[in-house]
């Protein structure tokens, strides 16, 4: 809970006004007579005070264990990346060589900007080198929306030539978007207390549910596509030309999705929110369709209609957010 108080502006020597400030957070920010503070007005008109003075914020993290899962502790790594950690250093006695080249192996797979810089038996120590200028959240998420488009286009693919190599192509570009929603995620998390990752790329703080959502609506979206890739070996080349039509159909929404997000297009978010009523009704028709049917591959060809149908959930949530992040913007005006 926010610690909030309210004070009177005082009038000094006829033309200078004061503020005093509690004495209870001078100490917690250990402050004394002298010390500066830097006084930043932002877009919404608030003036935001910042020490100069004010202690690093904690950069490491341990994880300590006594029994060692490297799936765990690669998990453990994901979430001090994510709350924007710099060093991480995993403690475990009696640490196996193949644990700990699986943990390093997933982390650097997984993590941008990922080096291990020591190790022993006993410990493993890994700092996270990201350069935030030269990837913006925007770019980021262009970046990851990019991947999933062409995963999704190729999956298409995979499953009209019934292409086994392509399809394992797909699955294994899973973790470049892991990588971006990852990215995106540390991000965020390092704003709620630097406003100025979101204010240089013209967001605001109140934006933040709607940036992660869109970004984690891409993150499943390429899931959807690595599960349908993961069933074209088990079709034997069955093709269903309504259910393939229903994915490009998906795949050109998820498109235009990601385009008005991108450009603040409210005419293309609005379009996929009306357009998602009739994909529900072709996806209701195909998957009866399957059902009724005597395919011995009907399970593979079912949980593939799933998947297309949300991908197409995801992209009205990629759109909402869309016209979330507009209303946030500041910006009152508008044309419906």
């Amino acid at each position: 809970m926010q610690n909030r108080l309210v004070r009177k502006i005082q009038l000094t020597g006829g033309s200078t006004y004061i503020l005093s400030l509690p004495k209870s957070w001078i100490r917690q920010l250990s402050l004394k007579a002298g010390d500066e503070i830097e006084i930043i007005q932002d877009k919404n008109l608030r003036l935001i005070l910042t020490p100069n003075s004010t202690p690093q914020k904690q950069e490491k993290a341990t994880i300590n264990c006594e029994n060692l899962k490297s799936d765990l502790a690669t998990r453990e790594f994901i979430a001090y990346y994510m709350a924007g950690y710099i060093t991480v250093t995993l403690s475990c006695n009696r640490m196996k060589a193949e644990d700990r080249a699986a943990i390093k192996e997933t982390i650097r797979r997984r993590l941008l900007g990922a080096e291990v810089v020591e190790e022993d038996a006993n410990s493993l120590t890994v700092q996270f080198l990201v350069n935030e200028k030269d990837l913006p959240i925007s770019k980021a998420i262009s970046r990851a929306s990019t991947i999933s488009q062409n995963m999704l286009k190729d999956v298409l693919i995979a499953m009209e030539d019934w292409d086994i190599d392509i399809a394992n192509e797909v699955i294994e570009r899973d973790d470049e978007v892991d990588r971006f929603y990852f990215y995106i995620s540390r991000q965020l998390s390092l704003s709620v207390s630097n406003f100025e990752i979101l204010e240089e790329e013209g967001y605001n703080i109140a934006q933040i549910v709607d940036i992660h959502s869109t970004i984690k609506s891409i993150e499943r979206i390429a899931d959807h596509s690595t599960r349908i890739a993961s069933l074209v070996p088990q079709l034997h080349g069955v093709k269903d030309q309504e259910l393939l039509n229903l994915g490009k159909t998906v795949l050109e929404m998820y498109k235009r999705a990601t385009t008005a997000f991108l450009e603040n297009r409210k005419d293309l978010a609005n379009n996929i929110i009306e357009q998602d009523s009739e994909i529900n009704e072709i996806h209701k028709k195909i998957s009866s369709k399957i059902l009724s049917s005597d395919s011995p591959y009907k399970i593979g060809l079912l949980i593939s209609a799933d998947s297309f149908r949300r991908i197409s959930r995801y992209s009205l949530d990629i759109a909402e957010s869309t016209i979330n992040i507009m209303a946030k913007s500041g910006n009152n005006i508008d044309k419906v």
